[in-house]
């Protein structure tokens, strides 16, 4: 078994006798009683990936606040903290978001991991989530993340989350593919990770509000159309939805921006990888009305609970997403003919 805080292989917890308790022989934390008795329900363990000002603190605190409201909607439905520092995430700081405060960066120190139960989750049930949240600064380089992204490298999905407002309009994809490039190098030469085996990329593209000129209209409208009320029904449906979003999310990026060499790494060094457009505090944020109006902020929660159900079953990646890769990738390598080209020469 793994520990969900350290995640090391550990071959049987510490128990206290005494006072019925459990603790990783490795870090000494305390394991939570409800994942040793629930230990059949989805589990994932997510590193967060990024560059300082990217928006990953803010990303995470906006998931939380939006899960919490769906209590109204899905029968059954709550979410819980395991620990004393998640209550202090869910508790303290997301009501802070609420009323139009940010969050603090994370420090570049080791994190602590948020840990979630979530409980009846439409389609998926049940599910334990632990969220790993690294200092921006630390994937400048290798040597960083040798130091403070362990848990990251190791975890079953990385977030990787990127502004592209933020990035250099000239060297958008240098500036992404540096990012991707130097998290794969130092988690595989310097923390002995697999990730090409072990772990699933999810790719946010914070504050896609900002983004909305350089979208083609079906994005558009994805985006704008990704309020809570979307996912309050007919969430079987929306999941095919999901896949075909992230192919037409990877076209823009390689037709409209010009990011070919990232996402042709990103395919090639991760077991899975999906696209993601959000807007963690909505086109009216703290910067205007005070209240965050989160858009699409659940689209990357919802492939962590994919991957988590697929690697629990031992599902193989569906024939309809492998369909729709195909679809995708011949719609790309087909060439257009010349608007000067009669129809007749078809």
């Amino acid at each position: 078994m793994r520990c969900p805080y350290c995640l090391q292989e550990v071959k049987k917890h510490t128990r206290d006798a005494r006072r019925g308790t459990h603790r990783c022989p490795s870090c000494n934390t305390l394991i939570p009683k409800v994942l040793l008795r629930e230990s059949e329900h989805l589990q994932a363990t997510v590193g967060v990936v990024g560059f300082s000002g990217h928006g990953k603190t803010v990303y995470l605190t906006s998931l939380f606040s939006v899960l919490k409201k769906f209590s109204e909607f899905w029968p059954d439905y709550y979410y819980s903290a395991l620990d004393e520092y998640t209550r202090r995430i869910i508790y303290q700081h997301v009501p802070i978001f609420e009323q139009g405060g940010l969050p603090d960066s994370t420090p570049a120190n080791f994190p602590n991991p948020a840990m979630v139960e979530y409980h009846a989750i439409p389609v998926f049930g049940n599910a334990f989530v632990g969220f790993y949240d690294t200092a921006g600064e630390v994937f400048t380089n290798g040597k960083q993340i040798e130091r403070a992204g362990t848990f990251v490298a190791h975890s079953d999905v990385a977030l990787l989350i990127i502004s592209i407002p933020d990035c250099d309009p000239e060297r958008r994809d240098d500036e992404m593919s540096r990012l991707l490039d130097t998290y794969v190098r130092a988690a595989e030469d310097r923390l002995n990770a697999n990730i090409g085996q072990d772990q699933r990329l999810v790719v946010i593209f914070t504050k896609s509000d900002l983004l909305l000129g350089q979208m083609d209209p079906e994005l558009k409208d994805w985006l704008r159309g990704g309020a809570d009320a979307w996912y309050m029904s007919e969430m079987h449906d929306k999941l095919t939805m999901l896949s075909v979003i992230s192919i037409n999310i990877e076209e823009w990026l390689r037709d409209s921006l010009g990011c070919h060499r990232f996402t042709n790494m990103a395919r090639d060094r991760f077991r899975e990888v999906r696209y993601t457009i959000v807007s963690a505090l909505g086109a009216e944020g703290p910067s205007g009305s005070g209240t965050p109006a989160p858009l699409r902020v659940l689209d990357p929660f919802i492939w962590i609970l994919l991957f988590s159900r697929n690697k629990l079953t031992d599902v193989p990646l569906p024939n309809l997403w492998r369909r729709l890769l195909s679809w995708a990738r011949i719609r790309r390598a087909a060439p257009s003919l010349p608007p000067s080209t009669p129809q007749s020469n078809l």
